[in-house]
C-alpha cells in the first residue's frame, strides 16, 4: 500500500515537474515590459490562460485570429477542406497535380506562422503569450500563396475546358478550397505587412476564374437518364428530381453526361402473395462512356397480395434510398463541396 502512495506520488510530481518547466513560476520578461520584447511595428501578440498549457495556447491562437477578423472556427474548416482535396483512394481527373507538402499546414498555430514564448504560472492559471514575427509571417504566406497558385493555375487547365463538363466540375470543386484558403492567406500577408493593392492581384484572378469555371462547369452538367426495368417512370422521376433540386440539368435529348441506371428484379408467387426482392446498380458516365462513379443497392423483400401493389413498394422503397443516399455519395465521389 505505502509502494503503491509512493509512486503516484513520484508520478504526480513528477508531470507537476514538466509543466513548471515549460512554465516558470517567475514572471518572464515578455510580461512585464511586453511592449518593448515584442514591439508591435514587428510583431503581433496575443496573451491566453488556461487550466493546463494547452488551454492557455488555445486562448492565444484564438486571440490571434481576431487579429486577422476570423475564428479558429472558420480557419479549422478551411483547413479541413483544404486538406481534403488530395484523396488518393478516390477516383481524381487530378492524379498528377497534388498539392505541394511544403503548402500544406496541419495546425492552426502553423497556419498563422504562431510562435509560443515561455509561460508562466500565475493564480494557479497556466498564462502564455502567442506572437507572429512580421516580416518572417509575410514570407511564409507568400511562399504558401505562391505554390497554391501553381496548384490553382494546373486545375484551371481543365476546369475551363468546357468540352468536358464532368471533368472541369470536379477540377473547380477542388480548386475552390484551395481559392478559399488561400484569399485568407493573401488577407492575413496585407495584415501583417503593407504592401501595395495590386501585389496579389494576379492571384486574386484565379479565385475568381476558380469560381467563374465552377459555376459554368455545373450548368453545362446536363444528365440524360436511361433506367432499364423501370415502373411507372418512379426510378426515372426520383433521379430527375434529386438531380434538378441539386442544380443540375436533365435532358433526354441533349444530355452531354450519361447515368444508365438498372433495376434487377426476382419475382417469386405464394398463396400469400407476390414477393420481390430487387437490385439497383447507377453509373455516371462522360459522353464518351467513361464511368466516374457506381451506386448499387440491394434490398429486401417487398411482397403485396397483388403483384401491382408488390411492384409499387418495391419501388418506392428504391426511390426512398435514392433520395437519402444518392447525391451525398456522388457529390462526394468528385470532390463536390456545396
Amino acid at each position: 500500500m505505502f509502494l503503491k502512495k509512493y509512486k503516484f506520488f513520484i508520478s504526480v510530481s513528477f508531470l507537476l515537474f514538466c509543466a513548471w518547466g515549460v512554465f516558470a513560476q517567475k514572471a518572464p520578461e515578455w510580461y512585464l515590459h511586453q511592449s518593448v520584447v515584442y514591439p508591435s511595428d514587428f510583431y503581433i501578440t496575443a496573451v491566453g490562460e488556461g487550466d493546463t498549457r494547452e488551454e492557455a495556447e488555445t486562448a492565444a491562437l484564438a486571440s490571434i485570429s481576431l487579429y486577422f477578423q476570423t475564428t479558429t472556427e472558420v480557419c479549422n474548416d478551411l483547413l479541413k477542406r483544404y486538406n481534403e482535396t488530395e484523396r488518393g483512394d478516390e477516383y481524381s481527373v487530378f492524379k498528377n497535380t497534388q498539392i505541394s507538402e511544403k503548402a500544406r499546414v496541419t495546425s492552426q498555430s502553423e497556419f498563422f506562422g504562431v510562435q509560443f514564448a515561455q509561460g508562466f504560472i500565475v493564480d494557479k492559471k497556466f498564462t502564455t503569450l502567442a506572437f507572429i514575427e512580421r516580416d518572417g509571417a509575410f514570407e511564409v504566406y507568400s511562399q504558401r500563396i505562391k505554390l497554391n497558385e501553381a496548384t490553382m493555375r494546373s486545375l484551371l487547365l481543365l476546369a475551363e475546358d468546357y468540352n468536358n463538363p464532368l471533368f472541369g466540375y470536379e477540377a473547380a470543386s477542388l480548386g475552390l478550397p484551395v481559392a478559399e484558403l488561400t484569399k485568407e492567406l493573401v488577407k492575413m500577408a496585407r495584415l501583417v505587412k503593407k504592401v501595395s493593392p495590386s501585389y496579389f492581384a494576379e492571384t486574386e484572378i484565379l479565385f475568381e476564374r476558380i469560381k467563374n469555371a465552377y459555376n459554368i462547369s455545373k450548368s453545362n452538367l446536363i444528365f440524360k437518364i436511361d433506367v432499364e426495368n423501370d415502373y411507372e417512370e418512379m426510378i426515372l422521376r426520383t433521379l430527375s428530381d434529386l438531380l434538378e433540386d441539386n442544380g443540375y440539368a436533365v435532358s433526354q435529348k441533349n444530355g452531354v453526361c450519361l447515368l444508365p441506371v438498372k433495376v434487377t428484379v426476382d419475382k417469386t408467387e405464394t398463396s400469400a402473395g407476390v414477393f420481390l426482392y430487387c437490385g439497383l446498380s447507377v453509373n455516371v458516365a462522360t459522353g464518351t462512356g467513361d464511368v466516374i462513379f457506381s451506386y448499387s443497392r440491394n434490398f429486401p423483400k417487398k411482397g403485396a397480395p397483388s403483384e401491382a401493389m408488390a411492384y409499387r413498394r418495391a419501388y418506392q422503397e428504391i426511390s426512398r434510398e435514392l433520395q437519402a443516399t444518392f447525391m451525398s455519395e456522388f457529390e462526394e465521389k468528385i470532390h463536390i463541396k456545396n
